[in-house]
């Protein structure tokens, strides 16, 4: 037998042997010891199993609800761009969906959502595209919930909004925060001397008249609960009894609200503005946050607000200030601090759904070139893992966006959609954002209406 045959039907043997070895056996360190790897015949030609790759290739397994057979639908959370189902529920959102259908048959008066989020929904961005196109479809009219006083009040299109300057204001960055009864917005107002605010409504369709007012307000760390409001120049005295507190006021269609409370201890939140039906859409947004502040909250006083102002769903969009460095991938610390808090706002709102929208797209400069920036997918990962933990459903905004390096397009589009930040979108990328949102609420809106007719 020619000799170069023979050696390569021994290298060929030998490699079966050892393939067939290494699946058989398996792998034990003994004294090489624990940190010892294993060799890997095969590893020239495998993925890192390290890498993003295995989560790329996870499936979040559902039943199709509108299929009566035996169907599979599988939804990759990397690329699919609707909604991900994380419950055991038919649908993704199934108890906000049966809401809305009863609203629809006027079973029910009203819709209300909360959607909190930082600097991206600051000045209503967002939410009040969100808000009008909910609104079309379900009806309502209204702004909904609106501090006593915004950073961002003359930037905000949705209400005019003016205040004195002498509210104190504590929030979730004051250091005398833990008794001051904070708010949802994360913030409290509490008059100093004659403090005032006023709103009146915009020139806007389903914006351009208040028909149903609430004043909420909290109770006192110490001192009186009892005192008297002042709105439009009538005094209405209240009690400030519960953690959460409102007062509705006779009023439909007017022109404007200025109010002041007597107290200097009873925490004022601000006041909500909405029609006597449909749907109602409130922007809680705090500049320069996580998310993970919202533990600030206990379950009881979650419980009470709901009691207060109920909500049907709760969306929490949060993101681009976990990524303040160019190379940062790591978000195991965000995870652990996150966590409970979704288990908590779980726990006091059961009855509510809860959506968690992934991070948008972000920017950094490498090497003088604009890219998307290294965090994004892992932060992604991050918070799909904290939404099936938690039961919470998920959408991935920075993939229905368009993925990598959607950022820079919407910098360089001819028509911009985002600031030159790489980070916050522009009234149009706002806008675009709502509707890539909406467009996959009322996706899986049809697939929980084939699931509840058929």
């Amino acid at each position: 037998m020619n000799y170069k045959r023979r050696v390569l039907l021994f290298n060929v043997f030998f490699l079966l042997l050892l393939i067939a070895a290494s699946i058989l056996f398996q792998w034990n360190p003994g004294i090489a010891g624990a940190n010892f790897r294993p060799i890997e015949i095969l590893s020239d030609i495998q993925k890192d199993s390290s890498t993003r790759e295995v989560l790329v290739r996870k499936k979040n397994v559902i039943k199709n609800p509108g299929d009566t057979g035996n169907n599979i639908v599988q939804r990759d959370y990397v690329t699919y761009p609707g909604l991900i189902n994380t419950t055991n529920q038919p649908t993704a959102l199934y108890d906000f969906y049966t809401h809305l259908t009863e609203l629809k048959k006027k079973k029910r008066k009203k819709i209300r959502i909360a959607y909190f989020g930082d600097s991206m929904i600051e000045g209503d961005l967002v939410t009040q595209d969100l808000r009008k196109m909910l609104q079309e479809v379900f009806g309502g009219s209204g702004v909904g919930f609106v501090p006593v006083t915004s950073i961002v009040a003359g930037f905000r299109q949705t209400v005019i909004h003016t205040f004195s300057s002498n509210w104190n204001d504590v929030n979730y960055k004051s250091d005398n925060k833990t008794s001051a009864n904070l708010f949802l917005s994360g913030h409290s107002f509490f008059s100093t001397d004659n403090s005032t605010v006023a709103y009146r409504p915009v020139n806007r369709p389903k914006l351009d008249s208040f028909n149903q007012i609430s004043i909420l307000f909290g109770a006192p760390s110490a001192g009186s609960n009892s005192t008297n409001l002042i709105a439009n120049g009538v005094s209405y005295p209240i009690q400030a009894a519960a953690a959460v507190n409102k007062l509705e006021l006779p009023l439909n269609s007017a022109n404007e609200l200025r109010m002041s409370i007597a107290s200097a201890t009873i925490p004022l939140y601000g006041a909500a503005f909405e029609s006597d039906s449909g749907v109602v859409v409130d922007n809680f947004s705090f500049r320069g946050i996580s998310g993970t502040e919202l533990d600030y909250f206990t379950e009881n006083y979650l419980q009470q607000a709901q009691a207060t102002r109920s909500y049907d769903l709760l969306i929490f969009h949060y993101g681009p200030n976990l990524l303040f460095k160019p190379n940062l991938t790591d978000f195991s610390w965000y995870t652990k601090k996150m966590l409970p808090v979704l288990q908590k706002i779980k726990n006091a709102f059961p009855q509510t759904s809860v959506l968690l929208i992934s991070t948008a797209d972000k920017g950094f400069s490498y090497n003088g070139s604009w890219h998307t920036a290294k965090g994004v997918k892992p932060l992604v990962d991050a918070q799909y893992t904290m939404a099936t933990s938690t039961g919470v459903d998920f959408f991935n905004l920075y993939n229905a966006m368009g993925g990598e390096d959607a950022i820079v397009r919407w910098v360089k589009a001819d028509t911009a959609l985002a600031n030159k930040d790489y980070t916050h979108a522009n009234h149009r990328g706002a806008k675009k954002l709502a509707e890539i949102i909406f467009n996959a609420i009322m996706k899986e809106y049809q697939e929980y209406e084939k699931y509840a007719n058929k």
